[in-house]
C-alpha cells in the first residue's frame, strides 16, 4: 500500500500556513486569458486538464494499493537462475572441473561468502541503471514537485498513485537483481570451485553432492546477500557524501 501524507510531501511548514490578509475590493480589471504553468516547471506526466475536487485538494493523506512483482518478471528471474545452473553443470561435466576450496574453519567460509557477495554486487552495479525503476521514480518525483509548486490539478491521490507505480517497479527490480546475482554467483562458483557445502562439511563427511548442485546452493546464498550489502554500501556512500 502506497501511503502519502501531505506533511511528508509539502513539509511541516506548509501545513497550517497563515492565510494572506484580506484586500479591499477593487474595480474589476479587464479579462486576461488564463495561462498555464511557466515553461520548465515541474508537472506530472499525465494530462492535468481535469479539475481536482475540493475534498481531494484538502485531503491530508491518500493511499493507493501497490501491486507485487509481475509474474513475467519472476519467470525471467528463474530462467536466469536456470541458465547459471546450466553453466555450472557444463563446467563440471566438460569444463575446467574446478577443485573445491579448502578452508580452515566454517567462519572462514562465511567470511568468504560475504566477500563473494560483495564482489557480485559490485560487478552488477554498473548494469543496475538499465533495470526497472528509474522512470517511475522520476514520475513520482515530478508529481511531488508539481504538488509542492501548487499545481491546481495535482492531488495527494495522484502522488500516491505515482508512489504505487514506483513500488511496483522496485519490486520487479528486486526480483530481477536477485535472478541476475544468483545466476552470476552460480556460474562463478562452478568456474572457481567456491562450493559452500563442500567448504563447511566436516572432515569425516564424504561429500557426495554434485558440484553443480553445490554451485546452485552457493549462488542462492550469495544472490540473497547482495541486496543487504548493496543497501549497506549505499548508506555508507550517502553518509560520506553528506
Amino acid at each position: 500500500m502506497a501511503l502519502v501524507r501531505r506533511v511528508d510531501v509539502m513539509g511541516p511548514t506548509a501545513i497550517g500556513r497563515a492565510t494572506p490578509p484580506t484586500v479591499a475590493p477593487q474595480p474589476n480589471p479587464p479579462a486576461v486569458p488564463a495561462q498555464g504553468p511557466p515553461a520548465g516547471a515541474d508537472a506530472p506526466a499525465q494530462s492535468l486538464s481535469s479539475a481536482v475536487p475540493t475534498w481531494a485538494a484538502n485531503a491530508e493523506a491518500a493511499a493507493v494499493a501497490s501491486r507485487s512483482a509481475g509474474a513475467g518478471t519472476v519467470m525471467v528471474s528463474f530462467v536466469l537462475v536456470g541458465l547459471g545452473t546450466i553453466v555450472a553443470y557444463v563446467l563440471q561435466r566438460w569444463g575446467n572441473h574446478a577443485v573445491p576450496f579448502k578452508i580452515g574453519s566454517s567462519t572462514s567460509a562465511y567470511a568468504g561468502v560475504v566477500v563473494f557477495s560483495a564482489a557480485v554486487e559490485r560487478f552488477l552495479e554498473p548494469f543496475a541503471q538499465w533495470l526497472p525503476g528509474a522512470q517511475t521514480r522520476n514520475e513520482y518525483e515530478s508529481a511531488v514537485a508539481a504538488m509542492s509548486n501548487g499545481h491546481p490539478a495535482m492531488s495527494l491521490r495522484e502522488v500516491a498513485a505515482a508512489k504505487a507505480k514506483q513500488d511496483r517497479a522496485q519490486a520487479n527490480r528486486t526480483i530481477l537483481m536477485w535472478g541476475l546475482a544468483t545466476a552470476l554467483a552460480t556460474a562463478a562458483a562452478g568456474a572457481s570451485g567456491f562450493y559452500l557445502l563442500h567448504m563447511i562439511a566436516a572432515s569425516d563427511w564424504a561429500v557426495t553432492i554434485p558440484n553443480w548442485v553445490d554451485a546452485l546452493v552457493t549462488g542462492l546464498v550469495v544472490g540473497t546477500g547482495t541486496k543487504p550489502l548493496h543497501d549497506l554500501i549505499a548508506r555508507a556512500q550517502a553518509t560520506r557524501d553528506n
